[in-house]
């Protein structure tokens, strides 16, 4: 291996975190928190200054660059070199992604391939994690994500608020196939493990200020304070301000608005006490984001929605092509809307950490965590300047609505627990584990599904139209219990075996308490006030529910395992291969009002076959894996016709099979110069899926089988290539490093169920828009850093990013509503942006 080696140390996590209370954001409270973190960062400062009166001269700068370094990682719960581990990983440390300008979840979008974080269209605060082609449909509080999130230890849920700030890491790691027999929480698809840098010895720090475009400002900063050699603090802090990635060119008085903002601040503290053979970790973190909701970009309108409301409110002159297509001749970050929405998120979370050592074989672990979220969103969802579908609620007759009523408010409380016993003799090293999580969470808001004029036969006269619905609203209690065990039996130095098994118990209740509008007299002629929402929850009867409220509940549970042969043939290969096994939860739908809609959901499950080989040749480090997945009851959301009404539901509507190839190679080409590629082959196919779509001809649902469809957000081939050269300079003047990456992906399709078209769609050319609307055509996204550090030999570095090079305008999220409202919409990822950063070290 070129270069000297050595040891990272890098955490992945293990437990589960909740959610709670709703408050509306205020200036107080907001002024209150940015003070808060001004203390903390004004403190990390002088202290700073202080130690570095005190402190040595830095060392000189040397001609010299990266070079491979083991990297250590904790996957399978203890400490070993990643290239040892059978499990396919992905592991990026805090200065890879201070690199690749990876500044919060969803930018992790364009770094990892086989890895897709998408959203909604609608929000920037609940992302959805992909691996190898695993991907929910939906981030309802009752519907389990495919690839959980791990936040030191702790497994954050529901996906609402999870789009964190990245800052003061130790490193993000991403694992590949289906979990449980080590972790806290059952998964199908993988985990991606969070680790937050925790308190050490030394006492050190950091402050960063940096700007960029977009009126982009921020401070950062960190202090590590050790106490004695038994107790350590680490304090960490940042605080963000951005104007909007899009801006409103509607023809109103919201034209100049500027969305997808960014005012969000964070305070982090940690707490380690160190004993002989006992530590305990605890961490407390606060973060907060307020913004104008991003609006989703309109890419495609069929005239064939439900009862042709839209046709004749907004396309009798065609409004509504024109629309479509002056959204298609503008750049994606243009767009047109008539309700001003606004998101916020507030997260609280908490962990703590205990390690006890009974002997040098035997020790024992405990994770504990609890996680609040509280969110309101109102958006303008139907990418128009027109009043069809949003979040909150239009000002009836008015143009534009700044301020709507009906926010969504999803509140939610975690609690969870995990106890493990970990041992080792001469040829075994095992764990075994007891794992409790509970959520409770709740959500509230009103929904506009159209509000425009309805013409009349007779000339001239329309009835103006205002249909509305209180959707999903209901609570949410979802407990797991869980017992899990993996042990590694050693034959020689050569050959090893793992075993590993776990049983899930998942107890799910859910209370729908949906409301709908009340049919007005005379039709049509009705508005929020007189008009109110009645309940439309029924009860086994087919009557409506007294107290508008329906509790059912659930148990669910399943058995996982998983078995790998490694054969390590010298001390820089290995070679394994596995069979495991995954379980995803089954539930209920939010949504639901009656029989039919509130039918359970199972469980989906996963079988994955894979081999790989990893190995270091001198100054190369591979690492490839290939694999087969048997994917069944995979849990879709889809259209439901109930008698009288469209509903949607979650339903386990096919299996499929799922196969790949993915290599990670890096390259120290010099001292100076390492180049790594990344690549990945997905090839995901459904074996069978009978989706039931509308036909609007009679209004009923009707069977089409949709087995040759492709899979949402699965781009067959994605790839990234990066270079880092350490340019040749005195030690006087600094290391100076110029970075560079690109990420590419093939073409995809993005949300839709295509073969719905050949129903849905009865004219030829409308079809083929339809068609051209859910296709995402390949792009590739270039990113450039340079940094400067110790610059002129001293305390500070500077580094200058432009992501997105090439300002490409890429699709990341979206949703379709071809069926009932006729509109495909998508999200599209950040512009070009320019950030310098000026940092202090001490």
């Amino acid at each position: 291996m070129c270069g000297t080696r050595t040891r990272t140390a890098v955490t992945p996590p293990t437990a589960h975190t909740p959610p709670q209370t709703h408050d509306h954001f205020t200036a107080a409270r907001l002024r209150f928190n940015a003070n808060l973190l001004a203390v903390a960062v004004s403190s990390m400062m002088s202290a700073g200054i202080s130690t570095s009166v005190l402190a040595e001269e830095p060392p000189a700068a040397e001609n010299k660059g990266p070079a491979l370094e083991e990297v250590t990682v904790t996957a399978r719960r203890r400490e070993e070199n990643a290239q040892e581990v059978p499990i396919a990983l992905k592991v990026m440390d805090a200065e890879y992604l201070e690199k690749q300008n990876i500044v919060e979840l969803e930018s992790l979008a364009t770094a990892v391939p086989a890895v897709t974080i998408s959203n909604t269209g609608t929000s920037s605060n609940a992302p959805i994690v992909a691996v190898r082609g695993q991907r929910p449909t939906d981030t309802t509080l009752s519907l389990d994500q495919s690839i959980p999130i791990y936040f030191n230890e702790v497994v954050m849920t529901p996906s609402q608020g999870t789009n964190l700030a990245f800052y003061d890491l130790s490193n993000i790691q991403v694992l590949k196939g289906p979990q449980g027999t080590l972790f806290g929480r059952n998964t199908t698809g993988g985990a991606l493990l969070i680790t937050p840098a925790a308190p050490t010895l030394e006492q050190e720090g950091y402050v960063q200020i940096k700007a960029g475009n977009y009126n982009l400002w921020g401070l950062e900063g960190a202090f590590n304070m050790p106490v004695s050699d038994n107790l350590q603090f680490r304090v960490a802090g940042f605080t963000t301000k951005r104007d909007g990635y899009q801006d409103v060119v509607s023809d109103n008085d919201l034209k100049g608005e500027e969305l997808w903002d960014e005012d969000s601040q964070g305070l982090r503290i940690g707490m380690n006490l160190d004993f002989d053979n006992f530590s305990n970790l605890t961490m407390l973190a606060y973060d907060e984001n307020d913004m104008l909701s991003r609006a989703p970009v309109i890419s495609g309108y069929a005239p064939i929605q439900l009862g042709g409301l839209i046709e004749a409110a907004y396309n009798q002159n065609g409004e509504m092509d024109a629309a479509l297509a002056r959204q298609k001749n503008r750049s994606a970050h243009d767009v047109e809307i008539d309700l001003l929405g606004r998101e916020t998120v507030e997260n609280f979370f908490a962990s703590n950490t205990t390690q006890f050592e009974i002997s040098d074989s035997l020790s024992i672990k405990n994770i504990f965590g609890y996680r609040t979220v509280e969110t309101t969103r109102t958006v303008d969802a139907d990418g128009t300047a027109f009043p069809i579908f949003s979040n909150g609620i239009s000002d009836y007759g008015a143009e534009v609505t700044r301020d709507p009523e009906g926010a969504e408010v999803i509140d939610a409380e975690q609690f969870s627990n995990e106890f493990q016993l970990l041992g080792s003799t001469d040829k075994i090293e095992w764990i075994t584990g007891l794992y409790w999580y509970k959520m409770n969470a709740s959500q509230d808001g009103l929904t506009q599904v159209f509000s425009g004029n309805i013409p009349t036969p007779a000339p001239g006269i329309f009835l103006p139209a205002f249909i509305y619905q209180a959707s999903p609203v209901g609570d949410v209690n979802n407990e797991a219990y869980g017992i899990f065990g993996e042990a590694t039996y050693h034959f020689d130095e050569e050959w090893a075996l793992t075993l590993g098994l776990r049983q899930s118990w998942d107890e799910r209740s859910v209370t729908v308490k949906n409301q709908k509008q009340a049919p007005p007299t005379p039709p049509l002629e009705f508005n929020l006030v007189t008009d109110p929402l009645e309940c439309a929850v029924k009860d086994k009867n087919g009557n409506t529910e007294p107290d508008c409220a329906r509790t059912e509940s659930e148990t669910f549970s399943s058995p996982t395992g998983r078995i790998v042969v490694s054969y390590t043939p010298d001390d820089s290969t290995l070679i394994y291969g596995s069979v495991s096994t995954g379980y995803r939860s089954g539930g209920f739908n939010l949504r639901a009002v009656d029989n039919e809609t509130l039918k359970p959901f199972d469980e989906e499950t996963v079988v994955t076959y894979e081999i790989g080989h990893k190995a270091e040749w001198d100054s190369v480090r591979t690492a490839v894996a290939a694999y087969v997945q048997k994917y069944d009851d995979i849990q879709k959301t889809v259209a439901l016709f109930t008698g009288s009404n469209f509903e949607t539901s979650t339903i386990n509507a096919a299996s499929a099979t799922i196969q790949g190839f993915e290599a990670d190679v890096m390259w120290a080409v010099t001292n100076d110069l390492v180049l790594t590629l990344g690549y990945a082959y997905t090839d995901a196919s459904y074996d069978k899926w009978i989706a039931e779509v509308r036909d609007p001809d009679t209004n009923t649902m009707v069977e089409v089988d949709a087995s040759d469809d492709d899979f949402g957000f699965t781009p067959k081939n994605t790839a990234t290539v990066s270079a880092s050269y350490t340019l040749p300079t005195s030690a006087e003047l600094g290391e100076m490093t110029l970075s560079g990456s690109v990420y590419w992906q093939d073409e995809m399709v993005n949300f839709a169920i295509p073969s719905e078209f050949e129903v849905t769609v009865t004219d030829d050319a409308l079809r083929e828009v339809a068609y051209e609307s859910i296709n995402v055509k390949s792009y590739a996204v270039a990113n450039l850093r340079f940094d400067w550090r110790n610059m002129m030999n001293s305390d500070f570095d500077s580094a200058l990013t432009v992501s997105n090079v090439n300002d490409k305008e890429y699709v990341i999220g979206g949703f379709n509503q071809i069926d009932s409202l006729g509109l495909v919409e998508s999200a599209y990822g950040p512009p070009r942006t320019i950030i310098g950063s000026l940092r202090y070290n001490f």
